[in-house]
């Protein structure tokens, strides 16, 4: 009879691990620059003046799974305007990136964005405006492009 109850168990087990298996999302293919720039409302180049992150339970993994994202906060100092209407040079533009922090089981998914840069850094954003939270989201994964730096940028 405990057997039985074992083998039954260990059944429910690995149904149960099939099923979260077949749930994963897979990771994000990077999307070419021409193609960001094609669906982005805004496209925006700027020195990162600041960078924070926090780590919280994952808002993009869901089920049985322990899941936790590290979430950066990126403020932009417009240089440059690329695309897009309402932001001005030298502007300040708030936005946030994530990459996983904790998955386990370990599965396959997103991966967030990548690379996400450091203060100081020069980059390109291709960004999405949402206007009912008012807010900008780069693509994922690479809506972030950290440029080589010119002999002239400080």
């Amino acid at each position: 009879m405990k057997n039985v109850s074992k083998t039954l168990f260990a059944t429910f087990l690995v149904g149960l691990l099939a099923l979260s298996v077949l749930e994963a999302p897979a990771a994000v293919a990077p999307r070419p620059p021409e193609a960001m720039m094609e669906e982005a409302t805004h496209v925006v180049e700027g020195k990162v003046i600041a960078l924070s992150s926090k780590t919280q339970k994952s808002k993009v993994e869901r089920g049985l799974l322990v899941a936790r994202d590290r979430i950066f906060k990126i403020t932009v100092k417009v240089a440059a305007l690329k695309k897009g209407k309402g932001l001005k040079q030298a502007e300040e533009l708030t936005f946030e990136a994530w990459q996983p922090s904790t998955r386990f089981p370990p599965l396959p998914g997103p991966q967030g964005h990548q690379p996400v840069p450091y203060k100081g850094d020069l980059v390109k954003v291709y960004l999405l405006y949402n206007e009912k939270s008012k807010t900008y989201h780069p693509f994922m994964p690479n809506g972030i492009t950290i440029l080589p730096k010119t002999k002239n940028s400080k």
